[in-house]
């Protein structure tokens, strides 16, 4: 929107942002609780609803969780504020004054313009009250948290240490113990199965479901059936050749260079030296590729005398093509200014296109144009015979030579990725009263791309339990699966132990791989985590994690590699990095103070989702 506004309330974000997660635990909870008012929150005196949260969202999408961590934010805003004010601290006029007038977008040629401030203001609906409200704010926000986004220091010590730390390089070889390796293992009786299916009754509940039949009516359908005569595609063409003309010149030029922004003085003097060489080339066109060569100040083009080839219109810029298809083969131009200086053109040759190289084309916009006439009709009449004769598509398929087609079973949520079977305004229609229940036609629906789908249900399987035997086949993979798991955690738990204890174990490794906590290699935080956490004064070291998805994987840390110095912009990053965290945790412990000193109150009624 505007500089001050916009770098301010980022670095507000940022720091503010930061220490969510250090009010994780407390949450809304622990507020104390309002309901005499349908404010959502109240710092002090000062109270946020609904709007404020609004505001700050801008209209875009959100979920439960965004809209509450925008709500906590202008709460920390709220508590910040109300302890500048505790300590007196207010926004001078003429400070408020500065700031607005050092505004980028209220300003002309470097100066404020009171006209660009009163246009902004208009087009957001705000008065000046209102927007200097705004910008106090921020200049008072920005004011409490200035300390601890630049006060922060890291030592050189704990900057060394993480250098080290980050460019530290293991030798490493994994194994990986998978639950399936188990399954032999693994005893179920029907008993185990009952009960999990018992347990998980809601898992196997099917969901309603509908067999769909339906006619769909395409426009680009039509148009690829339609057949288009040589004669009539010759005859559209001759009538509209400048529609379809892909004419192509061929164009010298010799190019003076001058920057849009040299003063005018310079940019007389270049034109000067431009209209001269005009002369000479006049005088001897023949001299022109010549002077090119010596002359041009184009790298790309001048020791080909100034040829750029064939090219066809949007190639060049707009002042150059504008000219160059203006000409006739052999002219020369006049003097043409472009971003780039000034240019003289010469106009070699010309290639224009002909029927034949433009008859697909043609042939393509004249099905289009007779398709879409079609297709109006054919839609209104697809309409009349899908509610005239509701209880078949027959009568539409005739009609229209159409030719039903059946879908497999689907869920409310249609087919991902389906055009058509995954269109929400099709499914809306499907599972409809007048559809689902009445056994009805739908009307025409709309699925895009020029496409109108007439549906009704061909099947309907209304939501129900699935049984036992439906399901006892999947329960026993899923149960193989689970115990193979903990059979394959409890061995790589025991092998982690023997290799640890110095015994032998029949471990098959893999190849070797360097790992660094600043390239992983692609191995999971988990188990990076547990590599370099492994002591590297006892080598071999092994380390053991289990998997998400059941697996047990081993490692043995073989070699540490000596901490290969950081490259100056890497320190600076890492320096930087160190910073924020520290700014983050000092914020982080001010923010918590100021919670215990001011109080907010949560109002009972729910912010709308």
């Amino acid at each position: 929107m505007f500089d001050f506004v916009q770098n301010n309330n980022l670095a507000i974000k940022i720091i503010l942002g930061a220490v969510a997660l250090t009010f994780v635990g407390f949450g809304v909870g622990s507020y104390s609780a309002a309901v005499e008012d349908p404010y959502l929150a109240k710092v002090g005196d000062a109270k946020i609803y609904q709007k404020d949260v609004e505001r700050q969202l801008e209209g875009q999408p959100t979920n439960a969780a965004s809209r509450q961590a925008v709500l906590e934010n202008l709460i920390r805003q709220e508590m910040l504020l109300a302890e500048a004010r505790g300590h007196h601290l207010a926004v001078a006029p003429q400070q408020l004054r500065n700031v607005i007038a050092g505004i980028p977008a209220f300003q002309e040629n470097g100066s404020f313009s009171a006209a660009r401030y009163t246009e902004f203001l208009q087009g957001r609906y705000m008065t000046a009250d209102a927007f200097e409200e705004q910008i106090s704010r921020d200049i008072l926000l920005q004011t409490q948290v200035a300390p601890y986004l630049n006060g922060s220091f890291v030592s050189r010590t704990l900057a060394e240490r993480m250098s080290a730390l980050v460019s530290e390089v293991r030798d490493v070889r994994a194994y990986t113990l998978k639950p399936e390796q188990f399954a032999a293992s693994v005893k179920l009786d029907d008993a185990m199965i009952k009960a999990y299916y018992e347990a998980n009754l809601k898992r196997f509940k099917t969901t309603d479901q509908v067999r769909i039949e339906y006619v769909a009516l395409s426009q680009d359908a039509m148009a690829q059936a339609l057949t288009i005569s040589d004669a009539d595609a010759k005859a559209y063409y001759d009538k509209n050749a400048g529609e379809f003309s892909s004419e192509e010149r061929q164009v010298a030029h010799i190019l003076l260079a001058v920057d849009k922004s040299a003063p005018a003085a310079d940019k007389a003097k270049v034109k000067a030296q431009a209209d001269a060489i005009l002369k000479e080339v006049r005088a001897n066109p023949a001299k022109f590729a010549e002077l090119a060569k010596a002359r041009s100040q184009d790298p790309g083009s001048a020791a080909n005398g100034g040829d750029l080839g064939f090219f066809g219109r949007g190639v060049m810029t707009k002042p150059f093509e504008s000219v160059a298809f203006a000409m006739k083969q052999g002219q020369i131009s006049e003097v043409v200014e472009t971003e780039f200086g000034y240019h003289i053109l010469q106009l070699n040759a010309i290639k224009a296109s002909d029927f034949e190289s433009q008859k697909a084309a043609v042939v393509d916009k004249l099905r289009k144009q007779k398709a879409a006439a079609a297709y109006r009709a054919a839609a209104e009449k697809m309409g009349e015979l899908a509610y005239q004769q509701g209880d078949s598509l027959k009568a539409v398929e005739t009609a229209l030579s159409l030719k039903a087609q059946q879908s497999e079973l689907l869920p409310r949520t249609g087919k991902p990725g389906d055009a058509v079977l995954g269109n929400a305004k099709l499914l809306e229609a499907a599972f409809s009263d007048d559809v689902l229940n009445k056994k009805h036609n739908s009307e025409p629906v709309d699925v895009g791309n020029n496409t109108l789908v007439v549906v009704r249900v061909a099947e309907h399987q209304p939501a129900r339990q699935r049984t036992l035997a439906e399901v006892q086949d999947t329960i026993r993979a899923e149960l193989v699966a689970k115990e193979g798991a903990k059979l394959a955690a409890q061995r790589g738990a025991a092998m982690l132990a023997e290799l640890k204890a110095g015994k032998a174990a029949a471990v098959a490794w893999g190849e070797v791989k360097n790992l660094s906590r600043r390239n992983p290699a692609g191995t999971p935080v988990a188990e990076l985590r547990a590599v370099f956490a492994a002591n590297p004064k006892q080598l071999p070291a092994f380390a053991g994690v289990k998997r998400d998805n059941g697996e047990y994987v081993l490692y043995s840390v073989d070699k540490v590699q000596p901490a290969q110095a950081l490259a100056p912009q890497e320190s600076a990053q890492l320096g930087m990095l160190l910073g924020e965290m520290s700014s983050q945790s000092v914020m982080a412990a001010y923010l918590e103070q100021l919670r215990q000193k001011h109080k907010v109150m949560i109002s009972q009624t729910p912010a709308e989702q």
